[in-house]
């Protein structure tokens, strides 16, 4: 039988790297999966935060694999049915994907009819959605077969209703809806069924014919040193309006930290092993990216 493939999509920051872990701690012990991380920076920080055997996780870092890196792609899933042999292959999208043209392309033949689109998984921020206007949630929304409504503790009942009824009129009649906080949902909450997908099937981009990331842009900064962590957070909350979103380690004189920035708002946690390098990916508006950049480099530097 094929290998299934679900392609866990969503906007920046939607919470699609909890659900993953959520997902890996709640599956069958004896379910061989296999997860391809794709990220929009070249810097691969959501491979760090995985909570998986680093044997199991492939990392495709620097592009969106809906619009490019089709090699890359396709070398990874032959890799997780002739190496790993995957009983089942989880793919997290970037932020900026449109999650069903990452599934038509996983359909090629070069995977000889060994793989099949068991779903698109897509995680929407509750807290968010109503707030930006940016027709990538709406792609990502179109072809689900499960949308989890995550952050819900972060809005009211009213703001809930009025996120529920414009989801309902994107996604499709059967779409399953979940609804939850810190993207708390089994495994067995979503695996157990199967879902229609016979739409989904091989289509051919030629190079810089789909670009969903258009208009978006990276920023990525290393460092060697220890940071200010204060000054850093200072710096996310003047510019948070002009920041997508932005994740990473630092590490400081105090040891290190995680630091996420999204529409929710700047989480900071400790981290208990020692880490000797600063890693920071920052997403913003093609048009902003130079005055971040400067800005935040004076604070690093």
């Amino acid at each position: 039988m094929p290998t299934p493939i679900y392609v866990i999509s969503g906007f920046l920051g939607a919470g699609k790297t909890t659900l993953l872990n959520n997902l890996l701690e709640s599956a069958p012990y004896s379910t061989r999966i296999m997860v391809l991380v794709n990220e929009f920076g070249r810097i691969s920080i959501d491979k760090k935060m995985i909570k998986a055997d680093p044997s199991n996780i492939v990392d495709l870092s620097g592009g969106c694999i809906c619009c490019g890196m089709f090699t890359e792609l396709i070398a990874s899933l032959r890799f997780a049915l002739d190496e790993l042999r995957a009983d089942v292959i989880l793919i997290e999208s970037t932020g900026l994907a449109v999650p069903q043209e990452i599934a038509r392309q996983a359909l090629s033949p070069f995977c000889e009819g060994r793989v099949e689109c068991g779903g698109i998984i897509t995680v929407v921020d509750a807290g968010g959605v109503l707030k930006v206007d940016y027709p990538i949630i709406e792609a990502q929304l179109k072809e689900a077969n499960v949308v989890v409504l995550n952050k819900i503790d972060l809005i009211d009942s009213k703001t809930l209703v009025e996120v529920r009824n414009r989801i309902k009129l994107i996604t499709k009649p059967k779409c399953r809806l979940f609804e939850t906080s810190f993207s708390r949902i089994s495994y067995n909450d979503i695996f157990t069924r199967q879902y229609d997908s016979s739409h989904i099937t091989y289509t051919k981009t030629r190079p810089g014919e789909f670009d969903s990331t258009e208009g978006f842009a990276t920023i990525c900064l290393v460092r060697n040193s220890p940071i200010n962590a204060d000054e850093l957070i200072e710096f996310y909350q003047k510019q948070r309006h002009k920041i997508i979103r932005s994740k990473g380690f630092v590490m400081t004189k105090k040891g290190g930290v995680e630091v996420q920035l999204s529409r929710s708002g700047i989480e900071v946690k400790e981290i208990q092993k020692p880490i000797q390098i600063t890693e920071l990916v920052l997403i913003v508006k093609e048009e902003d990216k130079e005055f971040i950049e400067s800005k935040i480099r004076k604070v690093l530097d």
